[in-house]
């Protein structure tokens, strides 16, 4: 048995049929979707929901006498919650907000709904297990901050981040003439210069264009034009792809080349 009073149903259930929420195994975990991947060992990974604390509240009520006093508390807006990895078998601290039904309690719309709680802060950071050293602390950071964002459902935030990593990527790998694009205020134009120079193949360059159009969405506002959860969720995959390609893969293969040059 379990040390903390977890909960084992990974799937939580409305009682008067509520549309829940969809379980997303792409972001990291909260205890409304506690799947997903650890911010601790990078893996897709389910969790042990435990014990929570709330952390503000709608009200001015002294929390802590309230409660020895046995008075009734002020409404949770947010708490912080345990999660704890069934693969690595450590824990997580999320910081959630109330919803109700498809509102964060605290913007007061309506009074109906399945009450939900959804992760806005992680720790540790999600994004950063996984990512191999050879990816520069720029690019590291800017994408973290993306995955962050994502995290706390803000997609344009998100793909503003996931745009600012490609623009990293252009200075770091792109030869002369992208560079000099990219001084132009030409993202396109550089990203082309890459892959003519065989920097960036076809697939890995068409995704480029697709992650600096919406982050281009995320970054300026255009009452028609939005950036969805779901196309956040595929930037978060393109963009990993694309560090691993760019980055991840040819370190790896030079740390086994020289493995076996220094076996020889």
């Amino acid at each position: 048995m379990s040390a903390f009073p977890f909960s084992r149903d990974p799937s939580p259930k409305g009682d008067r049929g509520e549309t829940l929420p969809k379980s997303n195994p792409d972001t990291p975990p909260d205890s409304t979707d506690p799947t997903g991947v650890c911010p601790r060992c990078g893996q897709r990974s389910s969790f042990e929901v435990g014990p929570s604390h709330p952390v503000s509240f709608n009200g001015s009520v002294h929390v802590m006498s309230a409660a020895a006093e046995g008075a009734t508390l002020p409404d949770e807006l947010d708490r912080a919650t345990i999660l704890i990895c069934r693969n690595c078998k450590q824990g997580v601290m999320v910081v959630e907000e109330k919803w109700i039904g498809d509102h964060p309690s605290r913007e007061g719309i309506g009074s109906g709904g399945m009450v939900t709680w959804r992760g806005v802060h992680w720790w540790p950071a999600p994004g950063a297990a996984d990512l191999d050293e050879s990816i520069p602390v720029a690019l590291h950071e800017a994408f973290i901050e993306g995955i962050l964002a994502h995290g706390a459902k803000a997609p344009h935030a998100a793909a503003v981040m996931f745009r600012r990593t490609i623009e990293g990527m252009v200075r770091d790998k792109g030869n002369e003439p992208a560079i000099q694009q990219l001084e132009n205020n030409d993202l396109p134009g550089a990203l082309l210069h890459m892959n003519k120079a065989g920097i960036l193949d076809k697939t890995l360059y068409e995704w480029t264009l697709e992650i600096r159009a919406l982050g281009n969405t995320g970054g300026h506002f255009d009452a028609f034009q939005n950036v969805s959860i779901e196309q956040a969720d595929q930037l978060v995959q393109l963009v990993r792809q694309l560090l691993r390609y760019v980055y991840e893969e040819p370190a790896r293969m030079q740390r086994l080349r020289d493995s076996r040059n220094a076996t020889q």
